[in-house]
């Protein structure tokens, strides 16, 4: 896998919304969504995960603020720990990719260490690291900023900035359009990419 093309392979890039900051804490997942990026670095918005996630608690209203996603909208939806397993199945054999993935990779871990502890995926891309590389120079590698410097636009209603599905589709645009500036720069294959500068791998077993 490290050594083929980057455009033979299968990407799944995802995003949570949470009631917090820390699970060990006890925050919770209210929403998770993924979409795949295909061979020949293909977007495809219509092969996609997306649920809400009952936290089986309030939502603090600073997370409201964030997300705008209310305990009324999540009350009877699955709890984390009927979605991530199927999110889990989702994912497959494909690369995962997150924007600051060390965020959302501990709400699906603390998940998964309760309900499936022997089910995890192991290889990981953090598009920050990935954006420092491809793009090196920016004042702010948040995805906001990115989102407007590098004029990423998906059409997602406007509504939905700061769900699940917005950031995961901006952070999937964002990653191909890493890819193909990387490939300009003679980066062809994720083994060009390690030991590069910047954490790109987040996790690789």
């Amino acid at each position: 896998m490290i050594n083929r093309p980057i455009e033979e392979l299968t990407f799944t890039v995802f995003d949570t919304e949470t009631t917090g900051m820390s699970p060990e804490k006890g925050s919770r997942l209210v929403e998770i969504a993924a979409v795949k990026i295909e061979p020949n670095l293909t977007l495809n918005l219509r092969n996609r995960f997306e649920t809400l996630i009952d936290p089986c608690c309030e939502i603090p209203y600073q997370a409201y603020k964030v997300h705008g996603i209310s305990r009324s909208m999540v009350r009877g939806k699955p709890t984390a720990e009927m979605v991530i397993p199927e999110f889990i199945s989702f994912v497959g054999d494909s690369i995962v990719i997150a924007h600051n993935a060390g965020f959302d990779c501990k709400f699906v871990y603390h998940t998964l260490e309760k309900c499936q502890p022997s089910q995890c995926f192991t290889k990981i891309i953090d598009t920050i690291g990935l954006a420092r590389l491809a793009f090196p120079g920016l004042t702010s590698y948040s995805l906001d900023n990115l989102m407007s410097q590098l004029e990423l636009d998906i059409p997602v209603p406007a509504a939905y900035r700061h769900r699940a599905l917005f950031d995961a589709a901006h952070t999937a645009l964002l990653t191909v359009r890493c890819f193909e500036a990387l490939h300009s720069k003679g980066m062809r294959t994720l083994k060009d990419l390690f030991g590069k500068q910047g954490r790109l791998f987040y996790k690789w077993l």
